[in-house]
């Protein structure tokens, strides 16, 4: 993973913590992959502001994030997830890491054989609120959803 630390905010959040974060975050994405969404909604900020495709606008507060993704939630029951071009960075308030990635996810089909799934563009803002990490912002968008053929030049 790439970081881009500023010297100035290693005091705040040392490069050991932003390592710490990303292998959670890959932890509790593993857990939502395979069927159990409770690691994203346990570390949820009480004022967490969220986008996804589904969403129809910014979700604001944790209850309202709570709420889609109940009503949205299903074991997708995915066999493998690939995380692409990840990149970490320190935020300017010095107690909050920025993790950006694009995200691949991949099914088995009928035959066993895997499959690709999804493909994501996510970035997430996570806040250190009493020693324990917790999103404060998540944006994520379907990649590859473009039809660049279609779109004049």
């Amino acid at each position: 993973m790439k970081t881009g630390m500023n010297e100035r905010w290693e005091n705040v959040v040392t490069r050991d913590e932003v390592e710490s974060l990303v292998e959670f975050e890959k932890a509790i994405q593993w857990r939502w992959s395979t069927g159990d969404p409770t690691g994203y909604m346990d570390v949820l900020a009480e004022d967490v502001t969220y986008f996804d495709p589904l969403a129809e606008h910014l979700l604001v507060g944790r209850a309202a994030v709570l709420e889609h993704w109940k009503r949205i939630y299903a074991d997708a029951h995915i066999t493998r997830q690939e995380y692409l071009n990840e990149v970490s960075r320190a935020s300017v308030k010095g107690d909050e890491v920025l993790l950006a990635f694009n995200f691949n996810t991949y099914q088995q089909d009928d035959n066993g054989e895997e499959k690709p799934f999804l493909s994501w563009d996510m970035s997430l803002i996570f806040r250190k609120i009493a020693d324990k990490w917790m999103m404060a912002h998540g944006h994520l968008s379907l990649s590859n959803t473009l039809d660049l053929d279609s779109i004049r030049k």
